[in-house]
């Protein structure tokens, strides 16, 4: 994943937040759909092998990041695409998201935007079942 890298512009250094990330469809997607636009959001499971150099024990730690992708209502065929449990690279942005929850209470979080997600790969269980090799 790469993030805030930084340019030179006349002098100047703009930070440029993007990030590209990879990493299966954990939750049925939800699509909120708005005047004009319409937002696609779903949980993005990811993993990091981690090595206990003491010990060589190689262990995973996962985390979901929550996606947030918008669309013109006109153009939406985009979300056909984004189903849980396929593989998908992300490239988008972190956002921060502010609420208040149902108490007043102000609530934070980060959101990758998506500027695009395509697809991977689908699990077995979604993949066509292909023909079998005739035996000579």
């Amino acid at each position: 994943m790469e993030a805030n890298n930084t340019n030179a512009n006349n002098g100047k250094k703009n930070i440029i937040n993007s990030t590209v990330v990879s990493g299966f469809v954990a939750t049925e997607p939800r699509i909120t759909t708005c005047t004009e636009a319409s937002v696609i959001r779903f949980a993005l499971a990811v993993s990091n092998r981690v090595t206990n150099k003491a010990t060589g024990e190689v262990t995973r730690q996962s985390s979901l990041i929550t996606v947030e992708k918008w669309a013109k209502n006109t153009n939406l065929s985009s979300f056909d695409a984004i189903r849980k449990g396929i593989l998908v690279e992300v490239k988008g942005y972190l956002k921060p998201n502010e609420w208040k929850n149902a108490e007043g209470e102000s609530r934070h979080r980060i959101v990758l935007a998506a500027r695009s997600v395509k697809p991977i790969a689908k699990p077995a269980s979604m993949m066509e079942p292909q023909p079998e090799a005739i035996a000579s």
